[in-house]
């Protein structure tokens, strides 16, 4: 006959060595998770870092690219302004944006959006453009 002290002294090994097991696994799980969520926050930085690098290199090309083009633009910008103070001027102007904006189809105002914007640098007339919506 096996002594009590000897099976209770069995047991309690069995019930500590599956305690340890249970605890070495959530230690894992635990690691594992926090891991992951470093690679995510890594692989998240990583990418901005790369999305700002872009736009830094797209910004410098297009003022190393900036000639005639944003001349161009300026002048065609300030026509409307200028008329507008010219008597009987603003009711052309008023006409003629009503017009781009009934008679012209969306794609057309989109593309002559990102010549301006690539002219002019696309962060400068987004920062522009969030400004206007209160963002």
């Amino acid at each position: 006959m096996i002594p009590i002290p000897a099976i209770l002294t069995s047991l309690f090994s069995i019930g500590s060595d599956w305690l340890e097991g249970r605890r070495k696994l959530k230690a894992v799980k635990l690691d594992s998770e926090v891991k992951l969520a470093q690679a995510k926050a890594d692989a998240m930085i990583k990418l901005m870092a790369e999305k700002q690098s872009a736009d830094i290199a797209w910004e410098n090309l297009s003022i190393q690219n900036n000639g005639w083009r944003d001349e161009w633009f300026t002048i065609l910008l300030s026509i409307p302004m200028v008329l507008c103070f010219i008597p009987g001027g603003a009711v052309y102007v008023g006409q003629g944006f009503d017009a781009l904006n009934e008679s012209t189809p969306d794609w057309y105002q989109w593309a002559f959006l990102v010549a301006v914007a690539s002219s002019f640098g696309y962060k400068k007339i987004a920062d522009l453009m969030s400004l206007r919506k209160g963002v």
